[in-house]
């Protein structure tokens, strides 16, 4: 086994080798606060939409389970105390049970958990009041309680090596085998190599699930606020965790291989199998939050604002620049999503995709009784269209 870092191919042409129509993301930045979840969440929903021959995943590993919110209901609809209803029913299935069957049953011996056991299709359990997600869309929901399972996890002991004339026990790195477990339950929800999935992750780096995730997908989407420098620079300090040679996670994944080379065994003795682990390879860049140029007329929301694409530019070059200081694979595919503004916080709030909203309709608003109406006439129907256009234009390139 050895850590795999893909060469600077466009992930396009690599996702043609590999012959998938649809593939695996980990959508992570190294910064909070810039709409991550929020951009997870949509993207779901309209791959789901425009895509409804193939089973679409979310798994949610943010202790924060944001966007499992957001997919079981929102604030208005209940989607915490869904979350909540989720982890004390058995059998519980969140994100939790799964990493804890997989720390407690891979090294002993019992085997892998079926992701699928743990997933639900999240418009089986919303309310009913609320607007109907894609049916094609499921979810490894979050868990409030993930980071007990975290402290758990880090704790698995490293086995003593194998030795002697016959030797017995166990062999592995507990390093590696814990980071593989997200991996496993990809392999678990795409059998066909045909499903999409999105990993929403925590923003830090050094938490065990955020590398869960980026060896759990194939890709890697990130994401900054044009308004935000913080936001942007790190981008550049996420390219650095993954590949700076002395120090980066591909650096301690070769050196995990290198010292706990295969084959290796569980604690019975017999032979483990893990699941291939490579590191996501960087797709997309992702400028959040962008303003766009003209507010009205109907040549809105086509471009961005002077600031803006200036910021968009040089986030190009310095990601390209930055990933070849490592030798690294470059982010191949720069895009923006515009600012929603009002009508993202009613989505996230009630649950609902940018596409189910309905002008001339009236939507919950978060602490207040009253209700925001769509507009069938003036700016709304054109700002609307603009964030749907360009939130195809993203997940066409997925």
């Amino acid at each position: 086994m050895q850590a795999q870092i893909d060469s600077p191919l466009s992930a396009t042409r690599l996702r043609l080798l590999r012959g998938l129509s649809m593939t695996s993301y980990v959508v992570w930045a190294n910064k909070g606060g810039i709409g991550k979840s929020t951009l997870t969440f949509q993207l779901a929903c309209e791959a789901a939409v425009r895509n409804p021959d193939k089973q679409v995943w979310v798994i949610d590993l943010s202790p924060q389970c944001d966007v499992s919110r957001m997919i079981l209901g929102g604030g208005h609809h209940g989607g915490e105390d869904l979350i909540i209803s989720l982890m004390t029913t058995l059998p519980r299935k969140t994100v939790q049970s799964y990493l804890l069957d997989c720390l407690n049953d891979v090294p002993s011996g019992i085997g892998w958990p079926d992701a699928n056991n743990y997933t639900i299709v999240p418009n089986s359990v919303r309310n009913a009041e609320a607007e109907p997600l894609p049916q094609n869309l499921g979810l490894l929901c979050g868990d409030f309680d993930l980071e007990r399972t975290i402290q758990l996890i880090e704790q698995l002991p490293q086995p003593p090596r194998r030795s002697g004339r016959a030797p017995t026990g166990p062999e592995y790195s507990s390093y590696l085998l814990t980071r593989s477990f997200i991996k496993s339950a990809v392999d678990s929800l795409d059998k066909k190599g045909s499903d999409i999935i999105f990993i929403d992750t925590d923003p830090y780096f050094n938490v065990i699930t955020t590398h869960m995730g980026l060896v759990g997908a194939d890709y890697w989407i990130s994401a900054y606020s044009p308004n935000s420098q913080a936001s942007q620079f790190a981008v550049l300090r996420s390219i650095e965790f993954m590949f700076e040679p002395s120090s980066g996670l591909g650096k301690f994944i070769d050196d995990e291989f290198t010292a706990h080379p295969s084959p290796w065994f569980d604690n019975r003795g017999n032979s483990l199998t893990v699941p291939a682990i490579t590191m996501a390879q960087p797709y997309m860049l992702v400028s959040n939050m962008t303003t766009p140029y003209r507010l009205s007329g109907s040549h809105s929301y086509t471009e961005a604002q002077r600031l803006h694409r200036q910021s968009m530019t040089s986030m190009k070059d310095r990601a390209v620049a930055e990933a070849a200081t490592f030798g690294a694979p470059a982010f191949s595919i720069f895009e923006h999503m515009w600012d929603m503004r009002r009508l993202g916080l009613i989505c996230d709030y009630n649950g609902i995709n940018l596409q189910a909203l309905k002008l001339g309709s009236n939507y919950p608003e978060p602490g207040s009784t009253h209700r925001y109406h769509l507009n069938r006439t003036g700016g709304t129907p054109n700002q609307l269209e603009g964030y749907n256009t360009r939130l195809a234009a993203i997940v066409h390139q997925l």
